[in-house]
């Protein structure tokens, strides 16, 4: 959906008992737009209503097209009639202020300006405007956590300001648009590691994000070998702002892919043998200090550029498929994950 380098669609919201959609817009130069639709407010406008809901139906399908109307149609049909509207409030000409490296920094992303935006149609001509509106609002998601929760956090890992979280990005027409997976900060000493943001999601909830949190912290205050002999994520540090969780920093992997059906028929029988006997001595090792992975399943198996393989994501959940429910959380449900991986390997 790249249209435009200077904003593309960010999401879009739409709901199955009603006809509203909200599409989030990004501009490179730190600007959000949030643009209501509403077909009430379509008088006199059958083409206009028709194109509307062949648009949102092809939203609402979690498909890539439905006959031959395509995401990116419907997202070019209700972005452009904005396009006059962003280059007034978000100009090409409007700086964006850079850090002393020049990049990005996810306070910009998680606290953008904002605007909300609406489009009116009467006899079928489009006309879009800006409202002065607190309803529809982008927030990003946060957890929010009490002074004795900081303090622990405290003492065993960092924590940093988005203002003192840069953004990298390979290409310019994703600056502020694409959400940030591979940030930087600055250490101690002034050197600068390379992190995987993952941010907390709403659908997360608090407890979710705590007890990822405390199974991180049990790896981190465990004697656990440090790479290539054990292949786990681990936390940098978290995203704060004051009493408020943004994210989590890991270490960044350079992944290549992620372990999948296809990719164990594509691999030899030496390169599956060995990611094998990696996933099985990671997870023993983590196993021998009572940590217990959780979610286990291919997909959450990193393969880095250097073809090792990588436990990841320790939320505390489970996918259907993998681990049953009844011993999900336990080192049983661990095991029964792990075996239906190896199986996949052989």
């Amino acid at each position: 959906m790249a249209k435009a380098s200077h904003y593309d669609v960010d999401f879009w919201l739409t709901h199955i008992t009603e006809d509203d959609c909200d599409l989030i817009i990004r501009s490179n130069n730190g600007r959000l737009f949030y643009c209501h639709f509403d077909p009430s407010r379509f008088y006199r406008s059958p083409k206009v209503t028709e194109q509307y809901f062949k648009c949102i139906s092809v939203l609402r399908s979690d498909k890539e097209e439905v006959e031959d109307f395509y995401i990116e149609d419907a997202c070019d049909w209700l972005m452009k009639p904005f396009e006059p509207l962003f280059a007034q409030l978000a100009p090409a000409t409007l700086a964006l202020p850079l850090s002393a490296s020049g990049r990005p920094t996810l306070s910009q992303y998680l606290f953008p300006v904002q605007f909300t935006c609406t489009l009116n149609a009467t006899d079928d001509q489009i006309q879009t405007c800006q409202l002065d509106s607190q309803e529809y609002r982008w927030s990003a998601a946060r957890i929010a956590v009490n002074n004795d929760f900081v303090k622990d956090l405290d003492t065993w890992t960092q924590s940093y300001h988005p203002s003192s979280v840069e953004i990298c990005y390979d290409r310019l027409q994703d600056v502020l648009i694409r959400p940030p997976t591979r940030v930087v900060v600055a250490g101690t000493g002034g050197d600068s590691t390379t992190c995987f943001f993952k941010p907390f999601r709403l659908s997360f909830g608090k407890e979710h994000a705590k007890n990822e949190l405390l199974t991180l912290r049990k790896i981190a205050m465990a004697q656990i070998p440090p790479p290539p002999e054990v292949l786990v994520c681990r936390l940098h540090g978290v995203v704060r702002d004051g009493n408020f969780l943004l994210g989590m920093l890991f270490t960044w992997i350079n992944e290549k892919t992620v372990l999948s059906k296809g990719l164990a028929a594509a691999s030899s029988a030496e390169l599956r043998q060995r990611w094998i006997t990696q996933i099985d001595r990671s997870l023993e090792k983590l196993h021998q200090q009572g940590i217990i992975w959780g979610d286990v399943k291919a997909e959450n198996i990193l393969i880095d550029t250097n073809d090792d393989a990588w436990i990841i994501d320790f939320g505390g959940s489970y996918t259907p498929g993998w681990v049953d429910p009844e011993i999900a959380g336990t080192l049983e449900g661990d095991k029964q994950g792990l075996a239906k991986i190896t199986e996949m390997l052989r």
